[in-house]
């Protein structure tokens, strides 16, 4: 084999390799797709939520027939909170010469005050639980609560993992603040949480089949190992 052939076969060996790292990168993408949505089926299909009994480190009161679903440590409490308000259209006045000396003021105006804008903000850390009755916060200074039978809307946000949850018994939309690794987990035990709430729990499974039919037939390529491997 000439140099030219030596340098052609060592790129293309090159190519494979790199062809064949990103489809097992893919794949184990897919795999892990599969697993997670494999999980919301079976829970979708058979859990009804935990006792007391059954979660020995739980720090809240149940209340009767109420059963947990979901617990996860280290979330914010997120309300609106005012900022700073200022003066618009404010006129400083001015002042001139009357004579040697002494200056004549005209007096100004402040203005019209406008209040600050409303911002979501971190109020505290602690626990969310999700019931088949609520959501609740548990925190070292706030708690919270959000119960379904009061609930007007919830809403994940696209950019953030932070749920808003707005009630019938506050004025004001709050909600919860946690890392990106558990929103998918988040946001499907709410769902199953309201699923049980409202006894919709075979059209959430039927979901759940739905999508993880279609996700069976996006399976990527398995990897074609290098000549060299395969001889």
């Amino acid at each position: 084999m000439g140099l030219i052939e030596r340098w052609r076969a060592s790129r293309d060996a090159k190519r494979q390799a790199k062809q064949a790292a990103t489809q097992r990168i893919a794949l184990s993408t897919w795999e892990a797709d599969q697993k997670h949505l494999s999980e919301m089926l079976n829970a979708a299909r058979t859990l009804k939520g935990f006792t007391r009994e059954q979660l020995p480190d739980l720090t809240m009161q149940l209340k009767r027939d109420e059963l947990v679903v979901y617990i996860l440590r280290g979330c914010s409490l997120v309300e609106p909170r005012r900022g700073p308000g200022h003066y618009a259209g404010r006129y400083s006045g001015f002042s001139f010469r009357v004579a040697k000396g002494v200056r004549y003021h005209v007096g100004g105006s402040r203005g019209t005050y406008v209040q600050g804008t409303e911002v979501p903000t971190t109020i505290d850390t602690g626990t969310i639980t999700i019931t088949t009755q609520r959501v609740a916060f548990q925190g070292s200074k706030q708690a919270r609560e959000w119960s379904f039978i009061k609930l007007l809307g919830m809403e994940h946000d696209p950019r953030l993992p932070l749920t808003s949850i707005q009630v019938s018994n506050r004025q004001k939309v709050s909600g919860f603040l946690y890392d990106a690794a558990h929103a998918a987990d988040v946001h499907f035990r709410l769902a199953l949480a309201l699923a049980l709430f409202n006894g919709t729990t075979d059209d959430l499974a039927a979901n759940v089949q739905r999508q993880l039919s279609e996700h069976e037939t996006t399976k990527p390529e398995v990897p074609s190992l290098p000549p060299s491997a395969a001889g």
